[in-house]
């Protein structure tokens, strides 16, 4: 039996509950910094909190066990399970590598964090942790420090993560590898947009790769943004795949650098992972809103990327309220600091800033925060595209989208009731990967749900479809066969990852001395390290993802295919070249997989140059100039399609009411 046990400052720090998160008493205090407000220059509390979400801490709230108990709030859950899943943390560290017998490094400490989330979602709790109905919460280093046994009086902010990466960290990665990055728009009103960091100054190498003075000339005008950088950062690898393997998920992790005094560092936007947020240096100042309720008014708009690309999520009309045009509330306004954790659900709006980071005195050059993605929905780990499978493999329409809704999360489907819609987008439990899916005590709760979920459907749209249980059964676990091949592809990324910072450990060892003589300091690329850099070591498994994919779009499709066939039905596709997908043509507004690194992903023709093409991807980042063989085309063309080269979004929308006038006469 063991009793949660932390300092009694610490404990007595627990003494504001908001969110379903408790905020230590230091966060009202203007010594970690102030907020601007709307209605004044400065205050003194930089959290706030709804009044229904307040509550208090009973004395049973720990169970004998020592287990969190379900009523508890959800940080004091948290850091209860934090402490609880430590030891089996730097177990799983040691055993990889990462840290000696006695030795407690961050890489553990990553595994217990999301070791909790685990434990707290498949346990459950009074407050739902992930989705649309989920509840961010946030936990100061100070608790952390306190739940991993730290000695003082209670205010010690030294955590696992303190120190794991900071700016010299990345100016080192820039030096010994070829990556890549994107900074971000800084527009509040509008949707967040990215463009490409690196400027290529010639043909070579050297000359192709990203330079740290690129990185910070993009600091200027923007946030600094590196997608999957877990699988290209050695460092950061070992973090990565702790995340995955404590959830058994397959997951990834971006990173953000944001200089000093930015007044929008993140336009507000949704995203369709959940996140872990750990503040690695510097401050920044997160706002987080509740869900828009605005679905019924745009159900064109993804939920989970609302605020990207086109879509606008302008801050004003977050900041309006509940009775404002998109319904939302303010739930939090706080700022992390260095060892600072920060939870949001999917599809949860936040923008952040570092205004007032420009009138602290602090020694830091910028903020970095690294976000661990939940990848659930990115990977069909949810109720919907469980129904959506099984509808397809068993040949029936999807009441929900139509043939040009290739985004299972755009269409008719925001028109459901509001918590029928959270609930069929709600992702399977976070143990889900680890379970047998044919075995009955799994599959059966899953699959009545799925049953009940698609009867409020057919009630909600009339529709009278049935699927089977056996059609959803099948369905379950073909999802679940798919979601651990992409598990599997993400822990030999990022383990190739760890074994490619270790090999350059060894090589820095054998010519230190070259470098003790006084000789150049930069690293030299040989033939054979070139072709260890992580643009050409993770293309691998971006093409395993991408045929992980298309075998998942074949099982659907048979199962449709063959009732197609059995009624005799055919269509236009049936005279199209076979290969149309790679060789019909594109226009702008075509919804299409295009190829980012190595495996395609959901994205929309923007503009048409030439016999190149540009896109935008389903979570607004961009990329242009892409050859035909690099875009699927998701839909096959119909016969009566126009050339929309060369018009405007307007136009092409005339031209399309015109079409459709045509084929009704």
């Amino acid at each position: 039996m063991r009793a949660l046990a932390r300092p009694a400052a610490a404990s007595a720090a627990l003494a504001i509950l908001y969110c379903g998160c408790i905020l230590p008493t230091e966060a009202f205090s203007t010594s970690r910094g102030v907020l601007p407000s709307a209605s004044c220059h400065q205050r003194d509390v930089h959290a706030i909190c709804t009044p229904q979400l307040h509550s208090t801490i009973s004395a049973d709230a720990i169970s004998s066990n020592g287990a969190a108990s379900p009523s508890m709030p959800l940080v004091e859950q948290f850091l209860s399970q934090y402490e609880e899943s430590l030891d089996e943390g730097h177990t799983w560290a040691r055993e990889f590598g990462f840290a000696e017998t006695d030795e407690k490094g961050a890489e553990g400490a990553f595994y217990a964090a999301f070791r909790a989330l685990r434990h707290m979602d498949v346990a459950g709790s009074d407050a739902k942790l992930c989705g649309l109905d989920g509840t961010p919460f946030f936990v100061p280093a100070s608790l952390l420090a306190a739940a991993e046994g730290a000695s003082g009086d209670g205010e010690a902010r030294e955590t696992a993560f303190s120190s794991f990466f900071h700016f010299p960290h990345l100016a080192t990665a820039l030096e010994e590898d070829f990556l890549d990055a994107q900074v971000g728009s800084t527009d509040n009103r509008k949707g967040w947009q990215v463009a490409a960091v690196s400027q290529p100054t010639g043909s070579s190498l050297d000359e192709a790769r990203m330079t740290l003075a690129q990185v910070k000339t993009a600091l200027e005008s923007g946030t600094v943004i590196m997608n999957n950088i877990g699988a290209h950062i050695p460092r950061l690898a070992g973090a990565t795949l702790a995340s995955t393997d404590a959830l058994s998920l397959p997951g990834a992790l971006n990173m953000y650098v944001t200089a000093k005094g930015m007044r929008t560092s993140a336009p507000p936007h949704t995203d369709r992972q959940d996140v872990l947020v750990v503040q690695m240096e510097g401050a920044k100042r997160w706002r987080v809103f509740t869900p828009p309720t605005d679905g019924d008014v745009k159900p064109t708009a993804d939920p989970f990327a609302r605020g990207k690309g086109y879509d606008s999520l302008p801050l004003h009309t977050l900041l309006e309220g509940k009775e404002g045009r998109l319904g939302t509330e303010l739930l939090m306004d706080v700022v992390t600091r260095e060892g600072d954790i920060l939870f949001i659900p999917a599809g949860f709006p936040h923008t952040t800033d570092t205004v007032e980071e420009s009138e602290v005195n602090a020694d830091y050059d910028a903020s970095i925060h690294l976000t661990f993605n939940i990848d659930t929905h990115v990977w069909d780990q949810d109720y919907l595209s469980v129904r959506n499978a099984a509808l397809r493999r068993s040949g029936m329409k999807d009441v929900l989208t139509t043939i040009a809704d290739v985004n299972r999360y755009t269409g008719k489907v925001n028109q459901l009731p509001t918590t029928v819609r959270a609930q069929l987008m709600d992702a399977m439990p976070l143990d889900f990967l680890d379970a047998t899916p044919n075995d009955p005590a799994v599959a059966d709760p899953i699959v009545a749900r799925l049953e009940k979920l698609c009867s409020l459907v057919n009630r909600a749209t009339g529709d009278s479809a049935a699927i089977s249980t056996e059609a959803l059964q099948e369905a379950l676990e073909r999802i679940h066969a798919y979601g651990s091949s992409i598990l599997d592809i993400h822990r030999d990324m990022y383990l190739a990852a760890v074994e490619e910072g270790r090999l350059r450990v060894q090589e820095a060892a054998m010519t230190a001395h070259i470098k003790d003589s006084g000789s150049s300091s930069q690293v030299t690329m040989s033939p054979e390290r070139i072709q260890r850099l992580s643009l050409f070591r993770v293309r691998p498994y971006f093409e395993k993802i991408d045929a992980a994919n298309k075998e998942l779009e074949a099982w659907c499709l048979s199962g449709s295919a063959s009732a197609a066939s059995s009624s005799g039905a055919s269509g236009p596709s049936s005279q199209l070249d076979p290969n149309w997908q790679f060789t019909a043509p594109l226009k702008v507004g075509d919804e299409v997989e295009a190829d980012l690194g190595g495996a395609f992903f959901e994205a929309k023709i923007s503009q048409v140059v030439g016999n190149t093409y540009n896109v935008v991807f389903f979570d607004g980042d961009r990329a242009d100039g892409l050859a035909r063989d690099e875009i699927k085309l998701l839909k096959p063309p119909a016969d009566d399609e126009f050339d929309t080269t060369g018009m405007t979004p307007k136009e092409i929308k005339r031209m399309r009411k015109k079409m459709e006038k045509k084929r009704k006469k």
